[in-house]
């Protein structure tokens, strides 16, 4: 009888129970897992975040916990995954510059395409042109109208040195033909802040982000990137391409990619991916994704690691043809 009940009690634990392996004694995870993310706070990967981590939390069976590591143009956060144990409890929130583009710009402690494995590509954003409503100019043309006639008085916000929002900027500045000022900060979110308090003249903006002080009239979306409208976004379906404003070139956008150490186990490691392939399903992440209005372009993370070394590669083409290096 004691036999049975404890088999009863076995089968219902396993059935209950979230997504777990058996490694050695213990399951995974049986402690909180770190989402790094290598951006400040209030931008649009930081927002992601705190929306996608309490549901995690419920599929995993532990708290995912957010920490906000900002600086040096990403690669802060990226060390600090790189460096910490490869046992699945710290991963990284990041986009497709830190992981394939920064490193190739400056010395970093680590191997981005060694060091680092996709967990899954979550979606992708097109930044957006953005300026407060009150500013001289109401288009993107206008904008670089008065540029011309105010060569080096601009201030152009960014993310990071050859982050989502500069790498974006340096294409349309170069296309534009146009010169300002260009005004690091650390993250999407502290760049949004600068722009709204009047610090910057100009900034670039993910749909997420931006929206609510668009609806507002606070803020205008003046362009964006890519060869395509963002035809089935009720708040941007109308901003113009800068392609089709005549600036070419100006294609770069953001992947919202989830990482592991390369080194972490593969047990371990198939457990977070099947957590974020779990998640699509859940009603609440779907809830929440239309609420900050994205759409999921999920890849898993096997798939994902093909592409990054043609990413990586198609970065280093970029690089050369924006420094002539």
């Amino acid at each position: 009888m004691k036999r049975t009940i404890f088999a009863l009690l076995v089968t219902f634990v396993f059935l209950v129970s979230p997504i777990l392996i058996v490694d050695g004694h213990a399951k995974f995870p049986n402690r909180p897992v770190t989402l790094v993310l290598p951006v400040g706070a209030g931008g649009s990967h930081d927002l992601h975040a705190r929306g996608i981590t309490g549901i995690m939390s419920d599929i995993i069976g532990q708290p995912m916990i957010v920490k906000l590591l900002p600086g040096g143009a990403g690669m802060r956060g990226h060390a600090f995954v790189a460096n910490a144990k490869p046992d699945g409890y710290t991963i990284l929130f990041t986009a497709n510059g830190f992981d394939q583009l920064v490193p190739q710009t400056r010395k970093v402690p680590f191997n981005s395409l060694k060091d680092f494995t996709a967990i899954a590509k979550l979606n992708h954003a097109q930044p957006l042109f953005v300026s407060l409503s009150n500013k001289p100019w109401k288009t993107l043309k206008q904008f670089v109208a008065y540029a011309k006639k105010n060569p080096g008085k601009i201030n152009f916000g960014h993310s990071g040195v050859w982050g989502a929002i500069h790498t974006p900027a340096m294409q349309f500045v170069k296309a534009a033909g146009i010169k300002v000022n260009f005004i690091p900060h650390k993250g999407g979110g502290p760049a949004l802040r600068a722009l709204l308090s009047g610090q910057d003249d100009i900034s670039m903006a993910m749909p997420t982000s931006g929206r609510a002080h668009v609806r507002s009239g606070k803020m205008i979306a003046l362009g964006v990137t890519g060869n395509k409208r963002m035809s089935k976004d009720k708040d941007f379906k109308n901003v113009p391409t800068a392609a089709e404003l005549g600036y070419k070139g100006v294609s770069f956008k953001m992947e919202r990619i989830f990482m592991a150490h390369a080194k972490t186990p593969p047990e371990r490691l198939k457990v977070l991916r099947d957590a974020f392939e779990t998640i699509l399903k859940n009603k609440s992440f779907k809830k929440f994704m239309r609420s900050i209005g994205e759409k999921v372009q999920f890849v898993k993370g096997t798939d994902y690691n093909k592409v990054r070394k043609e990413r990586y590669n198609g970065f280093t083409q970029l690089i050369k043809s924006m420094t002539g290096k």
